[in-house]
């Protein structure tokens, strides 16, 4: 067998398996105990070097998928999409929506089966319970290129959304317009870290001139902010409501005014560009054009490194 002209044809011919599992071999894909070693002692017999930069190889196509689990409550998700697709309409690429699992186990799964495809680029909307497992899993994947949104991973390029700068600058507004006042401050728990940690954490470390209270939920639903409503609103008596997220002040708005109360109360909310002032009438709003993180996500796929506006804004 040449040296020069060993194919994976020859390889799998020797080691008496299907090129297929050659193929797999090489791409770090499942295969037999069995197989591997097979494949082990040709390649040591032959001393084959693969050749990445070969023309035989494949390269990676014009592909580019975004990967999203799915979550009936996220209504941001769509205008991310939107913004990816109009990015990498500029280019010759072809787009696709990949709707996965909030399940974690599920979620590798599929992305183990987009990686399969070769394409040019996948882009991360990752679970909001991602499993270390599935960290592990994207950190290992080198054959294409990630774009990972919202989370910091190691060695892995993201596009995200600044919470603590978020509510540092509402914490900073609020103080700017009223002092000495009580702050119910009502989000989600720190298992959340940017929707949960990050934003409760930055709000209450940088609000000076009034008192704050944090009511902490399990979920982002109604449910839950129903449970903790009647504490935060006749016992703790706040003049300011705060909420984390827009399915919080949602619940809020409709509780006051149902109760005919909604001019006794200061409220905040968080939503997308141009949608919120319309739905809960709040008094300080942080607006998230989720349109632009879409575009400056489908731009770092693009290679084009320069940084957008701010993606939110506080009115």
């Amino acid at each position: 067998m040449s040296k020069k002209k060993i194919t994976y044809h020859d390889i799998a011919k020797a080691a008496n398996v299907g090129i297929g599992t050659v193929s797999r071999y090489f791409n770090d894909y499942n295969i037999s105990d069995e197989a591997k070693e097979k494949i082990k002692v040709v390649l040591k017999e032959t001393n084959f070097v693969p050749n990445f930069a070969a023309s035989n190889i494949k390269k990676p196509n014009k592909d580019v998928y975004l990967i999203l689990p799915y979550n009936s409550e996220e209504t941001a998700n769509m205008e991310i999409v939107n913004g990816v697709k109009s990015a990498l309409n500029k280019e010759s690429i072809n787009f696709f929506t990949f709707l996965s699992s909030s399940d974690s186990e599920i979620y590798q799964k599929d992305l183990k089966y987009l990686t399969m495809r070769n394409p040019y680029g996948i882009v991360l909307l990752l679970p909001k319970k991602t499993s270390e497992n599935l960290i592990q899993q994207i950190k290992e994947i080198k054959s294409t290129n990630l774009i990972v949104y919202n989370r910091d991973i190691e060695g892995i390029e993201s596009v995200k959304i600044d919470d603590k700068a978020m509510f540092k600058q509402l914490a900073t507004k609020i103080d700017n317009l009223y002092e000495n006042e009580k702050i119910a401050f009502i989000g989600l728990t720190k298992k959340d870290i940017t929707t949960g940690k990050y934003r409760s954490e930055s709000f209450n470390k940088n609000i000076k001139n009034n008192e704050v209270k944090n009511f902490l939920l399990e979920r982002n639903n109604f449910k839950d902010v129903e449970e903790i409503v009647n504490s935060v609103i006749n016992e703790y008596k706040p003049r300011i409501i705060v909420s984390a997220t827009h399915t919080i002040a949602m619940y809020i708005y409709g509780f006051l005014m149902d109760n005919k109360i909604r001019d006794k109360f200061i409220t905040t909310d968080i939503g997308r560009m141009g949608k919120s002032q319309y739905l809960t009438n709040s008094d300080v709003n942080i607006f998230i054009d989720y349109f632009l993180v879409g575009y400056q996500i489908g731009n770092k796929l693009l290679n084009n490194k320069k940084e957008l506006e701010n993606f939110f804004k506080i009115i």
